[in-house]
């Protein structure tokens, strides 16, 4: 049996992660040593408890390496291994890189021209549509997009991409028979059919706490560079941007309003020398790639919207405005208010959200 399957085998034990396979890699040079390993050279390995040895050894041969690989097959899982030339390059030099990675979907020549969108899973509307932006447009300049699956921030980029027909990557904190969140299955499948979906979690998983971390070290090796959209000062996705300067990758951040706890995070990173992002453009020029011509002013406004419609529809952005604060700007009733919106979003150029307040449906 090839050592690759014995390393799959390893990581199909329980309580062994990336860093115990990687030790007992170095230590007994192949895999299918440390599968085969005595109870008296493990213990000689210093690192190891004698607990962790009992352990091991129980759980070890409780597993029956040949239904581990049944299982993958049966679950249409695919497996690339560190000991694989199609190995990820990104990855092989990160700290405690994933000796395993379980993924449905493909591997493509682009994926070295990744970049990576994370940021709050409590999104605000304003982030969820900032995320889905750079997604699409990052897409459209060549980039594969990689994130978590999460909801919010990470969703939107996702699905940025995918409506530019972009190739997204997903890695996952759990088993990829084990989609988290749940409403996030039909995401699963359309990034499947144009990118990957991956994880170093074998199947049967479950989306601890504890995998996310770990997981983000994943995100950040695979990319160019990192751009933060929202994230609240204890932010997962602040861990995610110092995995990306640990391993020398570019790190960016989206400012937002001062008055959102979603923008501490990011405008903590500018502080610290994140570079700030307001358009795809700032992301290409730090690559030094060519920068399209901005639209032309006015080139993005509605269409044949009456004066009325348009004086509305220019006081509102991707914040949420109510009605009462319209009357206020406008001086008009609040049933001319409310008409005006109705025509607006029938127009498709705007939309109500949760509190009956209203946003702009883009940038």
């Amino acid at each position: 049996m090839e050592d690759r399957y014995y390393l799959i085998g390893l990581r199909h034990i329980p309580g062994v992660g990336a860093k115990t396979v990687n030790l007992l890699l170095e230590h007994f040079r192949t895999a299918q040593s440390a599968w085969h390993a005595t109870y008296r050279q493990l213990k000689s390995i210093n690192e190891l408890g004698d607990r962790f040895v009992e352990r091991f050894v129980a759980a070890r041969d409780a597993v029956n390496l040949e239904a581990v690989l049944d299982n993958l097959v049966r679950k249409n899982i695919q497996t690339v291994t560190i000991l694989d030339r199609e190995y990820p390059a990104s990855l092989r030099l990160i700290y405690d890189p994933p000796p395993v990675l379980f993924y449905q979907g493909r591997w493509h020549d682009r994926d070295d021209r990744a970049l990576a969108v994370v940021g709050a899973r409590r999104a605000t509307v304003y982030g969820k549509k900032v995320a889905e932006k750079f997604g699409r447009e990052l897409a459209q300049a060549g980039f594969v997009i990689v994130s978590g699956m999460a909801r919010g921030i990470d969703s939107a980029a996702h699905q940025g991409c995918l409506a530019a027909n972009g190739r997204t990557i997903a890695v996952l904190g759990s088993g990829l028979d084990v989609i988290y969140p749940r409403e996030n299955i039909k995401l699963a499948e359309q990034i499947k059919e144009k990118g990957l979906v991956m994880t170093e979690y074998p199947p049967g998983t479950q989306p601890l706490k504890g995998n996310f971390p770990a997981r983000n070290r994943i995100i950040a090796g695979l990319s160019l560079g990192v751009l933060i959209v929202e994230a609240a000062v204890q932010s997962g996705a602040l861990i995610t941007a110092d995995f990306a300067l640990e391993f020398g990758r570019e790190v960016f951040a989206v400012p937002g309003p001062i008055t959102s706890p979603n923008s501490r995070g990011t405008h903590n990173l500018i502080k610290q020398g994140a570079k700030l992002v307001e358009e795809v453009a700032d992301i290409l020029e730090e690559f030094m790639l060519p920068v399209q011509d901005p639209p032309l002013p006015g080139a993005q406004s509605p269409l044949s919207l009456a004066p009325e419609e348009q004086a509305v529809y220019q006081l509102l952005s991707l914040e949420p405005v109510s009605i009462e604060t319209l009357v206020e700007k406008t001086g008009w009733t609040a049933r001319k208010v409310q008409a005006v919106l109705t025509m607006l979003e029938l127009n498709g150029v705007i939309e109500q959200v949760p509190g009956r307040q209203f946003i702009k449906k883009s940038i």
